[in-house]
């Protein structure tokens, strides 16, 4: 069997299905016996192997990815893994996957729901800090979502800022894209975007007012030893939402938003948000934060979603 290619999975399957697809896994309401154990973690020094299964109606999938935070200096992808999904009741594979594109649109899917949900309807500018594979999900997402005009971009390596820019230009001709420092990013953009795996802060410290506005769709933390955002800011927020509350017990963000008072259970978790149809009142005057860390079901919806339209052709 082959290994289904990026460029292959991105011919067949856009942002705005995934999106749709894992929105609709919340609003269906027969019973699929989803099953989604929590993720293995294997640390081996500054690098981590994952090992995500999860079982859902026919499917079984399970995800094997390997992250190694300082690849960058190698000219590498920080994310490297396989996916594959089988047949739930014989476990036989149906489709091996390359694991990037995938996890790229999950989690571009689930930024891009926080952002439909919790952002401005009218939000025209979007901030990017960390111009990786989730970087450039993250705009896919946003472009899907709403109607943004103008991004700001920020990047320690040069060099993907310019690469960024210039495919940013290529696939939205009408987009104005342009480099900026991280504190002029965040007090142009209505939605700003990290997804970096840094264990410091990356967003600047500011008054809590500067934040109003704005919604926060923090991606990269994902270790308890990660954290992109400052202690002002998950202290001053005015509402926390999560993908999923595990994140509470495997990011660093929200650990550290934990031991500075913030309730798990005060943070409706993308499951409600979805189902309640939340949608915040007063934007203008709440600066929010949307956390995400995947789980794999979220990868099975997707890999779900494309094996389904491949073999309906």
């Amino acid at each position: 069997m082959n290994i289904l290619s990026g460029q292959e999975i991105e011919q067949n399957l856009s942002m705005q299905e995934v999106i749709e697809s894992i929105e609709a896994y919340y609003l269906t309401e027969e019973d699929q016996s989803e099953v989604t154990p929590e993720r293995m973690h294997v640390e081996d020094g500054d690098n981590t192997f994952l090992l995500m299964p999860s079982f859902y109606g026919n499917y079984q999938s399970v995800k094997l990815a390997g992250v190694a935070p300082d690849n960058w200096k190698h000219g590498k992808e920080t994310i490297h893994g396989m996916m594959i999904l089988n047949d739930r009741k014989t476990l036989a594979p149906l489709m091996y996957c390359d694991f990037m594109k995938i996890t790229a649109l999950r989690t571009g899917a689930l930024g891009g729901l926080g952002m439909k949900y919790l952002s401005r309807p009218d939000a025209k500018t979007l901030g990017v800090i960390g111009l990786g594979t989730q970087g450039w999900s993250h705009l896919q997402a946003a472009m899907a979502v709403r109607p943004i005009e103008k991004v700001y971009v920020a990047n320690r390596s040069k060099e993907k800022v310019s690469s960024f820019i210039e495919k940013a230009q290529e696939s939205y001709p009408y987009l104005i894209v342009e480099e900026a420092s991280i504190e002029t990013l965040v007090l142009q953009s209505d939605i700003v975007v990290t997804t970096t795996t840094s264990t410091n802060p990356v967003l600047p410290e500011l008054e809590a007012s500067e934040w109003d506005g704005k919604l926060v769709v923090a991606v990269g933390s994902f270790k308890p030893t990660m954290q992109e955002l400052p202690d002002s800011f998950l202290k001053s927020v005015d509402a926390l939402y999560v993908d999923t509350r595990r994140g509470f017990h495997e990011s660093g963000d929200l650990i550290r938003a934990r031991e500075l008072g913030r309730q798990e259970s005060d943070s409706l978790a993308l499951e409600e948000i979805i189902q309640q149809n939340h949608r915040p009142d007063n934007l203008n005057e709440k600066g929010l934060l949307f956390k995400t860390v995947g789980i794999a079901i979220f990868d099975l919806i997707v890999t779900k979603t494309l094996y389904e339209k491949m073999n309906s052709k």
